[in-house]
């Protein structure tokens, strides 16, 4: 059957090229810049989005001190069932891997030293920043425990126990929920948790390096590659691949755990790099980074379901589809099989929008949308949302244009349309959903004015 883009479509793809031809870059956020010697100040960065309701969730809340509660495995994991067993400490599990010649002896005695230090540190610090090093050094104790602190798990848990003695010993002391900062030298965004410390934010520093690409200046080269590089170093092997852990306790989930809109921004992010810099390499890397595509939870994030698949918010929480998480995991494979000529990002991406193209109509409540099935969006959460719709919207409104006009070329028929649906898909679920999502909008806003 041969379907034609009905005027409502032709429409809406009007109106959003308008929107997007007079859109302007994210104004400068304020970030704090800690330097070498304790010394903070606030900086304004251009390229830093401003922090989406993604980034600082409105339900984050402090978790309990590790084994602070009697419950059978409310806390930390235990190394082990008998006491007569020796727990795993993390000298010991960085000998082990020295002995196994999968580090260095070179690397066992920097990561002992930061380890080390930050203990001492945490000896020597009083009340809030007290706590919250020692939340940070228990979290990764409790990846020694479990035997969880691999090879290429280092850099990353490693790094963030180091920046944290950085910040906490500068005597600054306890920082709001969600502040950001960066460390001189460095370009990864971090953030505070409170009651976890300060953490590597993946999506705000794969948001930044998205900036950066979008100035679309070629000055801007140099620092996107370095962000490249840096992003890449603190990746981890994880479900046949690699993936970008967070080290905190969130949500009842205890580190290392992934994120599906994290997991696809990199991709996203990535593909751009690599295209902008003429580095495939870094195509290369994105492709490993399907893996968490690919695979279940908890190492992974797919769900199977009967219309295709869905991609978890959380590693941890397979039976939790957030809406705005799904849908810009999609983005990011959408971009990267598009830039890049993945067939792999393509047919996981295909697998998803299948599931997409459902769960987009039941986010829609009639006069709001669903964070998640059953829990309506806040404003914020509501506006993310509307957002990574349209971003499918457009996507797949320009694939349609872009493939019809080949298919015209090909044929010599100016009046030629795709009939393959499964390959290229209609883009109207997430159009018209966008519309309504901006309406309701409007109406609240008229409503309260």
């Amino acid at each position: 059957m041969v379907v034609r883009r009905s005027p409502v479509l032709a429409a809406l793809a009007l109106l959003l090229l308008a929107l997007h031809a007079g859109a302007t870059r994210a104004s400068a956020a304020t970030i704090l810049v800690v330097d070498g010697h304790g010394r903070v100040r606030a900086q304004q960065d251009r390229f830093l989005p401003p922090p989406s309701p993604a980034e600082a969730p409105s339900h984050w809340r402090a978790p309990a001190p590790a084994g602070s509660s009697s419950r059978p495995g409310a806390g930390e994991p235990r190394a082990a069932s008998s006491r007569k067993r020796r727990k795993r400490t993390v000298a010991g599990e960085l000998r082990r891997l020295r002995r196994a010649k999968a580090i260095s002896a070179a690397d066992e005695r920097r990561y002992a030293a930061v380890h080390a230090r930050a203990r001492r540190d945490a000896r020597r610090l009083k009340g809030s920043r007290r706590r919250e090093l020692r939340a940070v050094i228990a979290n990764v104790d409790a990846l020694a425990a479990a035997r969880r602190l691999t090879p290429s798990r280092l850099p990353v848990a490693f790094e963030t126990l180091r920046r944290n003695a950085q910040w906490w010993r500068s005597g600054k002391g306890v920082l709001a929920y969600g502040q950001r900062l960066r460390f001189a030298g460095s370009r990864l965004v971090w953030q505070a948790y409170p009651g976890q410390g300060v953490q590597i934010q993946w999506l705000g520093t794969l948001g930044r390096m998205n900036e950066l690409y979008l100035a679309d200046r070629r000055g801007y080269d140099a620092p996107l590659g370095a962000m490249a590089d840096e992003v890449l170093r603190y990746a981890s092997d994880r479900a046949g691949g690699i993936a970008w852990e967070y080290q905190f306790r969130f949500g009842g989930g205890r580190p290392p755990w992934i994120s599906s809109i994290s997991q696809g921004t990199a991709l996203q992010a990535l593909a751009r790099a690599g295209e902008r810099l003429r580095r495939p390499e870094l195509f290369a890397h994105a492709h490993e980074a399907l893996g968490a595509f690919r695979a279940a939870p908890p190492s992974g994030l797919r769900v199977r379901v009967a219309a295709g698949s869905q991609y978890a918010g959380y590693s941890y929480a397979p039976g939790t589809l957030i809406y705005n998480m799904f849908f810009q995991s999609l983005i990011g494979l959408h971009d990267f099989a598009q830039i890049a000529g993945d067939g792999a990002a393509r047919r996981l991406w295909l697998d998803g929008e299948r599931e997409a193209r459902v769960a987009v109509r039941r986010a829609d409540s009639g006069s709001w949308s669903y964070y998640r099935p059953g829990k309506l969006s806040d404003t914020g959460y509501h506006e993310l949302l509307r957002d990574f719709v349209r971003g499918l919207c457009t996507r797949m409104l320009d694939d349609r244009d872009r493939e019809e006009a080949a298919l015209r070329e090909r044929t010599g028929d100016p009046d030629a349309v795709l009939e393959d649906f499964e390959s290229w898909p209609d883009p109207a679920p997430y159009c018209e959903t966008w519309q309504a999502f901006n309406r309701y909008l409007k109406e609240r806003s008229s409503a309260r004015g």
